[in-house]
C-alpha cells in the first residue's frame, strides 16, 4: 500500500540520482512551483500558480513567475473559460536565451480547459493563447496541454493516496509560424488531505536544439473559499 513514507522515499532517491546526472551533465536544473485553483461557486474559481526556477537543481536562478486568473464553467465545474495575468522574470542561461541582463515579461493570457475521466485516469486539455509584452517587443504564443492522472491503488485521488501524473505541452509561436518548445513531465503524487496535494517528477524541455531535464516540487492547492 502506498504511503506517505514510501511517497517521501521516492522524492528522496528521484533527488539524488538527478543530483548525480546534473554534477555528471551541468544539464538539469529544478523547479518550485506552487499551483493554485480555488472555486468560488458552481461556476466561478481562481486560478493562481508562482514558479521559481533554477538552471541547477536548488542553485542558481533562472526564472520566477507569478501568473493569476478568473475562470468560468460553462457546465458545471468543467469546459472553463479563463482571462488572467502573468509577470515573468527571465535570466539568460544558454544560447536560445542570449540576452544578458534579467528580462522582466507581462503577459495577457486566454484559457480554455476540458476535463474528463477514462476509466480511473484523469484526463484534462489545456489550449492558452498568450501575449506577451517585453521592453520594445510583443509576442504571440499558442499552447497546447494534455495531462494524465491515474491513482495508484482504486479510482479516485483523495486523502492520503498516491497517483502517477504525467503531460505533455507543446509551444508554438504564432507571430512568427514556428516552434517554440516542448515539455513533456512525469511524475508521481500524494494526497495530503481531499483539496492539497504535493508531486513531484521530471520533466524534459526541448528547445530548438537543446533538451533539458528539470526536476519538479509541486503543492497544488484546490481549497475552496
Amino acid at each position: 500500500m502506498c504511503n506517505l513514507k514510501s511517497y517521501l522515499s521516492c522524492l528522496v532517491f528521484s533527488f539524488m540520482v538527478c543530483q548525480s546526472l546534473n554534477a555528471q551533465t551541468n544539464e538539469t536544473g529544478s523547479w518550485l512551483v506552487y499551483l493554485g485553483n480555488q472555486k468560488i461557486d458552481n461556476k466561478w474559481n481562481i486560478q493562481s500558480d508562482f514558479q521559481y526556477r533554477n538552471h541547477q537543481v536548488l542553485s542558481q536562478r533562472n526564472q520566477y513567475l507569478l501568473r493569476a486568473g478568473v475562470g468560468y464553467n460553462l457546465k458545471e465545474q468543467n469546459h472553463n473559460l479563463l482571462f488572467g495575468f502573468a509577470y515573468i522574470a527571465t535570466d539568460s542561461y544558454d544560447e536560445v536565451n542570449t540576452f544578458k541582463a534579467t528580462r522582466f515579461e507581462s503577459r495577457i493570457y486566454q484559457q480554455y480547459l476540458y476535463k474528463h475521466k477514462l476509466s480511473d485516469v484523469y484526463v484534462n486539455h489545456r489550449v492558452r493563447l498568450e501575449q506577451r509584452f517585453f521592453p520594445n517587443e510583443f509576442g504571440l504564443r499558442g499552447r497546447y496541454f494534455v495531462a494524465l492522472q491515474k491513482p495508484l491503488k482504486g479510482k479516485v485521488i483523495s486523502k492520503k493516496s498516491s497517483y502517477i501524473s504525467a503531460y505533455n505541452e507543446l509551444f508554438l509561436d504564432i507571430k512568427h509560424s514556428r516552434f517554440d518548445r516542448n515539455r513533456l513531465y512525469l511524475g508521481l503524487g500524494y494526497g495530503i488531505s481531499e483539496h492539497i496535494r504535493i508531486e513531484t517528477g521530471y520533466m524534459i524541455q526541448a528547445q530548438k536544439n537543446i533538451n533539458r531535464g528539470q526536476l519538479q516540487f509541486i503543492l497544488i492547492n484546490n481549497l475552496p473559499f
